[in-house]
């Protein structure tokens, strides 16, 4: 047996063991359990101390409950996001609500709101409220609202409506004061996150409530018995997306909901999860699988030649960047809004135009054998989809950390949608950028992917593309270099372009189809 072979028996065995631990750890405590909350909305609650609290028969006397919290994700978020934080809240002491919000995550009733638009979302918070304040397994008069980036604009929005919370806790997010003073107010965020809207508003806000010509950072202002209390705190080394996940991100709020419910805390506080470890084994070990996935992939794909006729790979980065700097004013007028998605069809309508830029350009100046193209398609497009498939199942495995990655009815038709008006785009970049050896052409579409990820950069910076980009730009890096590693080795043995960029165009739908806001049910 070649030693390929083995090495990747033993890859794949490697990665069986990581997510079937990542499983058992995910079952693990603390204790949690799902709750579909009215109208269709899922949520996890958690519960802290030992045994099963979900099955006791009778529940435990008012004075003896947690103090609940409600938990809401950001924008291209989910409960799954925050289930590091949510076990952290758990394991120090409180009962947890985390909710799927109208349009994310398995909460299939679509998104009516914006980004910005906080009130679009408080009815999903009373919900959930309503519900700790029915439940016997939680003391429902001491409840705080806490949410990250957009979630955190919904709670602020909730806790000025609703005045008798205990508290609330805004995590790189919150914009507008609504009818009521919040009570007990937290402004956390990060030192990388954008300073105007985040940073800065959170900082006013906090002074305002405060009363004071500036607050001091990391200084609490009032009364927690008397509710007025306030404070805004960075955190250093994290971004937008990590702050989720931080060990003093969360020891601070857990100190906050301590002063919060005055809750009296004689040891130190618990930030284990021991999924995360297991969730970093299994991505590494996939990474890996994806050199002999993409061989496989490209052994079952038509070859094609080394040598294709056509411009060079620095003048095809300079139509691809041309195309899609080009056909910026016509992303913005979103002309893929039909695909339901918010956010999500800005960016497919961006590859859309410049694939049919691309692709004109190509068709124009005839340097390309289109024969290639269409000879063997369809074992090329089946190769792809099969590449593509196998990673899907993968991702999806790893996912309790991440995001909820498997597709409704409605994202799965969204990512079809997506998939039909992207090709063009990825086809036309690497006919264009994709030449010559594998150690060549694997940094000329490298050099494709960073001109990508500039120009969108640039797009943000123009109000051309959507802000929530610039957001979630690490996660946007990550999904390339992992496609980037799938494509050179698929290259390395087929040369097949139809096959790499079937791979490139269905991994992208996805990513836009399982992360942004969905607008419609069947």
């Amino acid at each position: 047996m070649k030693i390929s072979r083995i090495i990747t028996i033993i890859l794949v065995a490697l990665f069986i063991i990581a997510v079937a631990r990542l499983a058992r750890l995910e079952n693990g405590g603390p204790r949690h359990e799902f709750v579909m909350l009215p109208g269709d909305e899922p949520a996890t609650m958690y519960l802290p101390g030992p045994g099963d609290p979900f099955y006791t028969q009778f529940p435990k006397p008012v004075a003896e409950r947690p103090p609940a919290v409600v938990l809401i994700h950001g924008f291209s978020g989910d409960r799954r996001l925050m289930s590091t934080l949510a076990r952290r809240l758990a394991n120090n002491g409180y009962g947890v609500l985390a909710i799927d919000v109208n349009g994310h995550g398995e909460n299939r009733n679509p998104f009516n709101g914006g980004i910005a638009e906080d009130d679009a979302l408080r009815d999903d918070v009373k919900k959930a409220v309503d519900y700790l304040r029915s439940s016997d397994l939680v003391d429902g008069s001491r409840i705080v609202v806490m949410g990250h980036s957009m979630g955190a604009g919904a709670a602020l929005d909730y806790a000025t409506h609703d005045p008798n919370l205990k508290g609330a806790v805004m995590i790189s997010g919150g914009w507008v004061l609504g009818p009521e003073r919040p009570k007990n107010a937290l402004f956390i965020f990060a030192q990388n996150d954008p300073d105007e809207p985040i940073q800065q508003t959170s900082i006013a806000l906090a002074t305002h409530l405060a009363a004071v010509p500036k607050i001091e950072l990391g200084k609490s202002y009032g009364d927690f018995t008397h509710g007025n209390a306030v404070e805004a705190i960075r955190i250093p080394g994290v971004n937008h997306v990590t702050i989720t996940t931080s060990p003093e991100a969360a020891t601070t709020i857990v100190k906050w909901l301590d002063s919060t419910f005055g809750t009296a805390r004689t040891g130190a506080i618990d930030l284990k999860d021991p999924r995360r470890g297991a969730a970093r084994f299994a991505l590494l070990m996939f990474v890996f699988l994806l050199v002999p996935l993409g061989r496989i992939c490209g052994s079952m794909a038509p070859s094609w030649a080394e040598d294709r006729p056509g411009p060079r790979a620095w003048i095809g980065l300079l139509i691809v960047g041309g195309a899609l700097l080009a056909s910026m004013p016509f992303a913005a007028e979103d002309p893929a809004s039909f695909v339901p998605l918010v956010i999500g069809s800005i960016q497919i309508s961006w590859y859309l135009v410049a694939g049919l830029i691309v692709v004109g350009a190509i068709a124009l100046s005839h340097p390309l054998e289109w024969y290639r193209v269409r000879e063997g398609a369809g074992a090329a497009l089946i190769a792809g989809a099969a590449g593509f498939a196998v990673a899907y199942v993968c991702q999806v495995a790893m996912s309790p950390l991440l995001h909820h990655l498997s597709l409704s009815p409605e994202r799965l038709m969204a990512m079809a949608m997506g998939a039909v008006l992207m090709f063009p785009f990825w086809i036309g970049f690497e006919l264009l950028v994709r030449r010559g050896g594998l150690a060549m052409s694997t940094m000329w579409a490298s050099l494709g992917r960073v001109l990508i990820l500039i120009l969108m950069v640039v797009g943000v910076t123009l109000n051309v593309l959507p802000g929530v980009l610039m957001l979630i730009l690490p996660i946007i890096v990550f999904a390339f270099v992992m496609i980037e590693i799938f494509s050179a080795s698929a290259y390395s043995t087929s040369r097949n372009l139809v096959l790499i960029a079937t791979f490139e165009t269905l991994w992208w739908a996805w990513m836009l189809a399982a992360a942004s806001p969905i607008t419609f049910k069947f």
